[in-house]
């Protein structure tokens, strides 16, 4: 009898060897090493750098350059700096497979907190045994904490080659742009402990000192009031770090519509593990939909401590003046209602919601019905905002799924999906955030049922950093060093010159001579938030050796500035390519580009540094001054709309030059330019002898609907400054529009506007 037990014990073990190799990747996980900094032993031929295998492209070709490559040595290894602790789910390896494969049995991946070679010493995740040609391994990690993946050959001298790396992160991608609603909102808990403790203090955005805190006692909760129904994406939780951490594991994060039991029988959007010293743990909620976000610890008695509680909703906010790569691009659906409701008609550029007016596409009542756009080539899509009928018949797009990829099959129903609508209101406007998905081909299909299809706009919006026509960089001219000159023609200055000219022998270009590690700096001259580096590569030959080079943004000079915190990788060495580095607005005074870890030349054509802020050109008009306005009410004879662009800035509204609405549900105000803009900037001028908080929030749209429908129109910002008589410039960065309208969104409120300026990109003649 002891050799079916042994039998089965050897099935037993396969059974778990197997399951190492092809783990189902958990949802909601993302890769979290696409462009991270990475690093390895050694470099073999000067080329096959440790950034070759996060750079997204899966290509198991050596020769197309796109894997990492050490030389042939005992023990080597390969390690990425995830820039964080992070919890992983899996990690995925891309073999070579033009030759040599065999190489890669045996690797192990390694996760924590040790870099580089010492990355040895982490914890295992798993080991490698599928090593065939061109073998995709998924090595499961169940949740290992730790900042840096290590994949090694340990016990052999061997060459380690890996075409691609993906880390795959239990949570949520960050979306930079995406607002926090729990903000400042309301908040309630079952208890304090002393006056310094209070709900309020974890919605005050400082994570660091300013704590929510309980009494110990049976379940305690807490709870913040959104204002309105939300569809939540993410809730991230910042634990205690000074001490008693230990207190929020298992805490229960509810989302929903219930005040009962203080939301407690709200759904569970997830479970807090993570608690470690101040750790943020970001709970995804997958677009459960609610108006409150209540935390309790079940089952037990305790303290309940909360640090900060940011609350993520499911909407991309695709930042001002992102290129739309929809517009006006080939389009076709499964049939055409009527004639006149062309598959064309949802990328026109017009978001009218009134398929009367001719702007909408529509199918017939059909199994299925579908709709495709074809970007032209292949694309990493941030988001696709779908604009609804508004005259009737919205409810037919609830349920509609967007799907991104690089097949017709199926009209691009087998592509990947994105995302579903679920947001069908009249005229409702719903994005669907895609996280980098790639592809040619954007689908829009119901699924299951019978139906007619009606778009009144599709937009896709690219992921990265949008294009900021009017942007002002402010690394032109500044003073910039470098480690080292090739000759006296390729001076650091060069790439400050404004001359993108990739052509080093026409003498725009710097040129580092070949050494370790060379580097390049610029000095902004004041500290500024950085929005995106943007970095234009040789043409003429040699443009691979830009592959890996780090950016860098911060306020040191230690080390030449290589201790400040990475913006970003440039991945796309292609002749003369130019590389947009997003960088959210990290702040600092220098930026700093250098290639880690080997020997190279340092070659710029140009770098430009795009400031996240802007200001009215000089000599630019103010295109709104005496131009027509409208607003939803006028409070007194005095508070005309008109007011707003008399051109005066009192903010003393009894003085007559300020614009005044009544106390309204969601109040606009609107000004017509005259005809169509590209917009730099709108400057609202706020009333400063009372009431001055009342346009806190307040969204300024620009777009060519008039009226109250310019609330449908792309919003270019948010008003946060409402201090007396404040003056705030939100940067449209050439958002195109006739009407500029201001609306306070989602309460009732009066809206007053002591002046309203309106400046376009490119100065008129």
């Amino acid at each position: 009898m002891a050799l079916p037990w042994a039998l089965l014990l050897l099935s037993e073990v396969l059974a778990q060897d197997s399951a190492t190799q092809s783990c189902l990747i958990p949802p909601s996980t993302f890769n979290a090493a696409l462009g991270r900094p990475a690093s390895q032993s050694s470099v073999f031929g000067n080329i096959s750098i440790a950034a070759n295998a996060v750079d997204g492209n899966r290509d198991g070709v050596w020769q197309h350059g796109s894997c990492s490559h050490t030389q042939h040595e005992r023990e080597p290894w390969w390690s990425v700096d995830l820039g964080g602790r992070h919890t992983v789910a899996a990690v995925l390896v891309k073999n070579r497979q033009d030759c040599c494969w065999q190489r890669l049995r045996g690797a192990q991946v390694h996760v924590g907190d040790a870099p580089g070679e010492r990355g040895r010493d982490n914890p295992i995740c798993g080991i490698i045994t599928d090593a065939g040609p061109g073998s995709f391994s998924t090595v499961c990690c169940a949740g290992l904490p730790g900042r840096y993946v290590s994949v090694l050959l340990p016990g052999r001298s061997a060459a380690l080659v890996l075409c691609e790396v993906e880390v795959m992160l239990q949570g949520c991608p960050l979306l930079p742009a995406a607002p926090n609603v729990a903000l400042g909102r309301p908040v309630a808990q079952s208890s304090a402990l002393n006056d310094g403790t209070s709900a309020a203090n974890a919605v005050d955005g400082s994570g660091d000192g300013s704590c929510a805190h309980t009494e110990k006692e049976p379940e305690p909760w807490w709870y913040v009031d959104l204002g309105a129904r939300h569809t939540v994406y993410a809730v991230t939780v910042t634990n205690r770090r000074d001490c008693c951490w230990e207190s929020l594991l298992g805490a229960q994060v509810h989302v929903g519509d219930s005040l009962v039991d203080h939301g407690k029988r709200n759904p569970v959007c997830g479970v807090i593990l993570d608690t470690g010293p101040g750790s943020a743990s970001t709970v995804c909620c997958n677009g459960l939909p609610g108006r409150y976000v209540s935390i309790i610890i079940p089952g037990r008695e305790d303290f309940l401590v909360l640090c900060e509680v940011e609350v993520t909703v499911q909407s991309c906010v695709p930042p001002p003046g992102a290129q739309n790569l929809a517009l006006r691009r080939p389009a076709a659906q499964s049939s055409t209602a009527g004639g006149t409701g062309d598959a064309i008609n949802a990328v026109d550029g017009n978001r009218d919601g009134n398929w009367h007016r001719g702007s909408c596409s529509q199918t017939e009542r059909e199994p299925e019905p579908w709709w495709t756009v074809d970007l032209g080539w292949r694309r990493a899509v941030a988001a696709v905002l779908v604009r609804n009928r508004l005259d009737c018949c919205w409810h037919r797009l609830k349920g509609a799924r967007i799907h991104v990829g690089d097949s017709l099959a199926g009209h691009g129903t087998n592509n990947p999906v994105c995302g579903i609508i679920t947001n069908t209101g009249p005229g409702s406007t719903s994005t669907v955030c895609c996280h980098g998905l790639r592809g040619r081909y954007v689908t829009v299909a119901i699924p299951g049922r019978e139906e007619r299809l009606s778009l009144c706009e599709v937009e896709v919006v690219e992921h990265g950093c949008a294009a900021l026509p009017g942007a002002q960089n402010v690394a032109l001219g500044r003073p910039a060093m470098q480690s080292s000159l090739l000759d006296a023609t390729s001076g650091a200055g060069n790439a400050v010159d404004g001359n993108q000219d990739g052509n080093w022998e026409h003498g725009s270009c710097t040129h580092t001579t070949e050494e370790p590690e060379p580097w390049w700096r610029v000095d902004l001259g004041a500290r500024h938030a950085v929005y995106a580096v943007t970095v234009t590569n040789r043409r003429d030959c040699c443009w691979e050796r830009l592959k890996g080079a780090q950016v860098h943004v911060g306020d040191s000079l230690v080390d030449h500035g290589k201790r400040n915190p990475v913006c970003g990788i440039i991945t796309d060495t292609s002749p003369g390519s130019t590389s947009t580095i997003c960088c959210h607005g990290l702040r600092g005074r220098y930026v700093t580009i250098l290639i880690p870890e080997r020997e190279a030349a340092l070659v710029l054509c140009e770098v430009e540094v795009l400031r996240q802020g802007c200001a009215p050109l000089p000599g630019a008009p103010n295109v709104a001054r005496e131009r027509w306005a409208t607003q939803s009410s006028t409070s007194t004879g005095a508070g005309a709309a008109a007011n707003a662009v008399d051109g005066k800035r009192d903010g003393v509204w009894q003085r007559g030059s300020c614009s005044h609405t009544r106390r309204e549900r969601e109040p606009w105000w609107s000004v017509d330019l005259g005809g169509r803009r590209a917009v730099a900037a709108v400057l609202v001028k706020n009333r400063q002898d009372c009431c001055w908080q009342r346009l806190r929030g307040a969204q300024v749209h620009v777009g060519d609907a008039p009226g109250e429908r310019g609330r449908d129109s792309p919003i270019c910002g948010t008003i946060t400054d409402a201090g007396p008589g404040s003056l705030s410039t939100v940067c449209c960065h050439g958002l195109r529009g006739r009407y500029v309208t201001v609306t306070v969104p989602g309460r009732e409120e009066q809206l007053a506007l002591c002046e309203v300026e309106v400046y376009s990109v490119t100065p008129e003649l």
